[in-house]
Formats: C-alpha cells, structure tokens, sequence
C-alpha cells in the first residue's frame, strides 16, 4: 500500500520537519546540508536500464532503509535475465550507515524471481511489498508472480503470491488457502514490518498467512496493507469501508468511509485512506475515533483531479501519495508549480498542514514526465517514486528516483 524537495533555508527545514519528529518522541531533526534526486534501478553497469522499472517500495527500519525492493522489464540489471518479461529485485542499502539519515548508496541488484536451479522465471513477476519497521530490520520482499517455475509443484497456472526470505536467499508460495494450490489469480499482497504475517487476495477473498498457515479473514476485500511503526495490525477496503483488524488476525472493525488504506500504530493510531469528495478521489486521514482530515486541498478548494496510493510514516505526521490534481501548494510557500500536466508524487506533513511536490530534479525543478507510485522510509529521509529516465525525461521508459531529503 505508495506509491520533499523542500528547497529551503537550513533554519525553515528544522521547523517545518523538526517538530514533526520531535512529536513522535524521535530525535529532532537538524537542517539539510543538501537535498538532490537520484536513480535507484541502475543496471549492472551503473546506467540506465533498457527497460521500464517501476513500483519501487522501502523498507520502514527508521532511517536504516536497508532494502529497496522494484519490478523491472529490463534484462541487464543482473546478468542471466533472459526471460524478457517483468523481474522483482532488490537492493540492499551499501557502505557504513546508521540511523541518521545519510545519503542513501546502493549495492547490486538482487533477482529475486528466479527460477529453480538458477533458470529465468517463466513468467512476469511485480508488484513487491518489503518488511522492516521500528523495531525489526527487513528480512523479506512479497511479490505476484505468473511464473510456474520458481517452486516446485506450482501447476495451478495462476498467479500467485511469493516470499522472498534474505531476501534473496529462498523462496516459498504462500498464496496456498486451505493448504491448496488457489483457483484463482492472487491480485495482492503484502507483509507485515516483522515478516510474520502475509496478507493476499484471491476472488475479494482476502487471507492472511501465518505460521504455515492461512485464514480467510474478509470477502469483498482489496487493498490490505500492514501497519508501519510497529505490530502486525491490517487495514483493507471492502463495501466502501475501511477495516482494520488487530495482530492481522483480530475480528476486522470498519473505522472509516473510503477505499486503499494505510496504517500507522507507532505513538499514533493513524489511518490515511482514498475518499470521494468534491467530484475526484481526495486522501484523508484521521487519528481513530477523531473526525477525518483531507490532505489534497489547497487555499480551501479540494484537488481538481484524482488522488491515489497514500503512504504513512513518521507516526502518522507525513502522508505521501500520487495525484493528477494541479492546484495544491508544491513548496512551503504553497506555490502552484504543477505544470506538468502528469500524475506527481506528494508529501503532506501534518505539522504544517501543507503539501509538497516530491517528484522533482535535483534543482527542485518539476519534472515533465511526472512521478508515479510514491513510497517514503519512516522518517521521511528517503522518497521513492518512477518516472521517464533521464530524469527530467517527458517520455520514456519509466525509472525508479530516490528524493533525499537530508539528514537528521
């Protein structure tokens, strides 16, 4: 479940993010020495791929961010892909780091879709979600896959849902309800911060896989994803409702109207969510059992196009999330500056009530190509989102940018 270019002085950057962390009891941050844009999907070669990467998602282990895990039609991020169809990789965070907030390098590509025996999956493979929160370092990337060959016995010829442990180092199905081979096609997934707990579903089925085994929790459901922060709480849609259900596994309560949900239960019980309003798709927001908070508004007019795929982090203060709409404030000032004509990424900071654009260069300059599929590390140090490569590209095979956004 997203999917800052804050050009500001050393001083306006502590208050507008400094008061933020310091509310989440974390240390506060001090100014940005510098702030820039950079490609994640990089071939073996350190270039651009030769195909379309996309869906980029962080892990949530505060500012570690050990893992970034993507889909990708390229064949020349690790040598052998040959199967010319989408791959899911991972990137292990390189060199010496700690939680500070320091720029963000990457080792090699991982494929984590291979086939058994080392041989090209024999099918597409995308959508990642990764593990990791507060507590616990990443340790595992879900994915979908059409592939039949990354397991032995898959002969259902469906997609399904798979777990990358290491990751990178085995790999189990775990879209098996009843202990069978499902049906029908697994249409999502997700894992929970500590890797216990796998969420699918299949038909509106929605199951949740713990401890080599599946329970049916929901009918009508979509959109599951697990808390950020910490625990294994799920939040998913279903009938027009938000559900959340307590350790993944409680009896799901409906704590709020609107569809593709994100969760946050560190320090605050936060719930960001889509919501029809004004004649587009909004984001919101609420503390559960407060009233609900639109994100996508500007000067008090709502967002004049359609707003996707929020994202939480830092205890609920930052929502990232993508838009078509082009009448909210990009910078701190609330400068409208989205020219582009494209979907854009977002952060909402919730301290100060205001948005900003993310999918930008390392000028702070809006992007032709726009920027899709936003994800944000739990401090807001790292954003994630796609857009045409080179950057600063109208058109083209899209790529997977990281926005730093300063140390803390």
């Amino acid at each position: 479940m997203n999917r800052t270019a804050l050009a500001m002085t050393a001083a306006a950057i502590a208050v507008l993010l400094g008061t933020a962390l310091a509310s989440a009891s974390s240390p506060a941050i001090h100014a940005a020495r510098y702030q820039t844009t950079w490609l994640i999907s990089k071939n073996r070669h350190g270039g651009t791929p030769n195909g379309p990467s996309t869906h980029g998602v962080i892990s949530g282990d505060r500012r570690y961010a050990r893992i970034i895990a993507f889909q990708s039609d390229a064949s020349d991020l690790v040598s052998g892909d040959t199967n010319r169809v989408s791959d899911v990789f991972a990137i292990r965070r390189a060199g010496s780091f700690g939680n500070d907030g320091s720029p963000w390098h990457g080792g090699k590509p991982i494929l984590l879709s291979r086939g058994r025996h080392g041989k090209p999956a024999n099918g597409p493979s995308f959508d990642p979600s990764v593990d990791g929160n507060f507590r616990v370092s990443p340790r595992c990337v879900a994915f979908l896959s059409a592939a039949s060959n990354l397991v032995k016995g898959d002969t259902n010829g469906k997609i399904d849902a798979f777990l990358s442990q290491g990751p990178g180092e085995s790999l189990s199905r775990m879209s098996m309800p009843g202990g069978h081979q499902a049906k029908g096609d697994t249409t999502e997934v997700a894992v929970s911060g500590d890797c216990s707990h796998v969420a699918y579903v299949i038909g509106g089925r929605l199951y949740v896989r713990t401890g080599g085994h599946s329970t049916k929790l929901a009918t009508g459901a979509s959109d599951p994803s697990f808390a950020v922060g910490e625990g294994d709480d799920l939040v998913f849609g279903a009938g027009g409702g938000i559900y959340l259900s307590s350790g993944g596994i409680g009896h799901p309560t409906r704590v709020a109207s609107g569809r593709n949900p994100a969760y946050n239960s560190l320090k605050r019980n936060v719930v960001a969510y889509e919501t029809r309003r004004g004649g587009h798709w909004q984001i919101a927001f609420r503390d559960l059992g407060q009233g609900q908070q639109v994100v996508t508004t500007h000067g008090g007019h709502d967002g004049n196009g359609d707003s996707r795929d929020p994202v939480l982090a830092n205890s609920g203060y930052y929502i990232g999330f993508e838009t078509e709409a082009s009448n909210l404030g990009t910078n701190p000032n609330g400068d409208l500056r989205d020219w582009n004509g494209m979907p854009d990424t977002y952060l909402y900071t919730d301290t100060r009530k205001i948005t900003l654009l993310e999918s930008v260069d390392a000028s702070r300059h809006t992007l032709p190509g726009g920027g899709a599929n936003p994800s944000v590390s739990y401090y807001a140090n790292y954003f994630l989102f796609d857009s045409p490569a080179p950057l600063g590209a109208g058109t083209g095979d899209r790529q997977v940018f990281m926005r730093y956004l300063g140390s803390v």
